[in-house]
């Protein structure tokens, strides 16, 4: 009773407050956690592994997941990191396992990473609440997080491993931070482009801590280091060989769809329409006289996601305030989000049925740790964010409910 007592409350009531919105979005929309999973790919990959084979049993018969076409087998065509996390489910569940509580699980953990990360990283406590639900509630997050089908779960877990891997490069645990970036990566391969991000702080965290000088030194006397997320790296290196005879291809690139085209997966001919629909406003209803919001491939990133904004406030106070301690942050981090969205931009979707921005999902875990370090340290910031969280918070709760329920 005594070690309850000295836990902080915040890391009850973040994740209480979070489990509240998605059981009310699961009033709204049905999606109960006890329901059945038709997009449970990840798990029918574990179970052909459990049985001695790389592709699906009989994967012909499901036409409605998105799986690559090789050789005439049928494979998954998502990284594969899920699929670990699904083995040992996979062994007392069968194909039952109860994967939309695993998501709110992986929802739940992220969340107190989050008031972890905050804690370590900011000055203010009194704002963690408000920054970590902007972050969870008002941001896209809620759409991808409230069920386990196999699009969403991968964005989840890979948000959740993506805010561990920063923590713990904060506090300075390398070979922790490599590992998870390495099982993020393993769901969403393009957060790969953060490695420089992680590196920058982990040297700074050991220079300023046990005066180390050069990345050289850093390298050479923290190797081991590298042990996990080579370990990890391998093991998709091999999958992904023994599948497609690339160690570079998940499967993506056979899937039907892509096959179908000339330009395949990404081409730069992709960039100028989806750069649009990112920027693309809903327009009004001709009978109804209501907004008609995009409900595939994006929407104006800014309206779906305020916090965007908020970080872009926080980035310029740190341009002018902040220059002398944090410029090479403040150079590096934007230009690898602008690099996260020009290839988001060459793929040939943006994620197809959804409400918000789904890719845009795999910035925010970095860009908040960008806000934590450029934002001032007074409340007049978080006040003045206020608007921007209910707007983020308010389009959410509605178009969740409304683009589950096809009311739009």
């Amino acid at each position: 009773m005594k070690y309850i007592k000295k836990i902080d409350s915040v890391y009850m009531v973040i994740p209480l407050t979070v489990l509240t919105v998605i059981g009310v979005m699961a009033a709204f929309t049905g999606g109960w956690p006890w329901n059945g999973n038709p997009y449970n790919s990840y798990v029918l990959q574990a179970d052909a592994w459990l049985r001695g084979r790389l592709d699906l049993i009989n994967g012909a018969d499901y036409s409605w997941l998105e799986l690559a076409i090789y050789g005439g087998r049928y494979y998954v065509s998502f990284p594969p990191f899920p699929s670990y996390v699904m083995l040992p489910f996979v062994l007392i569940f069968g194909t039952a396992v109860p994967d939309h509580w695993i998501a709110l699980a992986v929802t739940v953990t992220g969340a107190v990473y989050a008031v972890r990360l905050y804690k370590t990283v900011a000055v203010n406590p009194r704002q963690t609440g408000f920054f970590v639900l902007f972050l969870y509630l008002a941001s896209g997050l809620l759409f991808v997080c409230i069920n386990g089908h196999v699009w969403f779960i991968a964005q989840n877990m890979c948000f959740t491993l993506s805010l561990m891997s920063l923590f713990y490069a904060v506090r300075g645990k390398g070979g922790w931070s490599l590992a998870l970036w390495a099982c993020a990566v393993g769901c969403r391969p393009m957060v790969v482009l953060y490695l420089p991000l992680l590196g920058f702080i982990l040297w700074k965290g050991w220079r300023e801590q046990e005066g180390g000088a050069g990345i050289g030194s850093l390298i050479r006397e923290r190797w081991y280091w590298g042990i996990g997320v080579t370990l990890i790296a391998l093991s998709y290196m091999t999958l992904n060989y023994m599948r497609f005879g690339s160690i570079f291809e998940f499967g993506h690139n056979y899937l039907p769809e892509f096959t179908r085209t000339e330009t395949g997966q990404f081409h730069i001919s992709y960039f100028a329409g989806n750069l649009k629909n990112l920027l693309r406003l809903p327009v009004p209803d001709p009978e109804s006289h209501a907004l008609r919001f995009p409900t595939d491939n994006g929407m104006a990133f800014w309206l779906a996601t305020p916090l965007f904004l908020t970080m872009a406030a926080a980035w310029l106070y740190a341009v002018v305030k902040k220059w002398r301690q944090q410029r090479v942050l403040i150079l590096l981090l934007p230009l690898l989000a602008l690099l996260h969205v020009f290839v988001i931009c060459c793929h040939r979707t943006l994620g197809g049925w959804h409400f918000g921005n789904r890719y845009l999902l795999d910035l925010l875990p970095y860009l908040f740790y960008g806000l934590l370090v450029w934002k001032p340290d007074e409340d007049w910031f978080a006040r003045w964010n206020m608007p921007l969280f209910y707007l983020g918070l308010s389009m959410q709760l509605i178009g969740t409910a409304a683009v589950y329920n096809h009311w739009m």
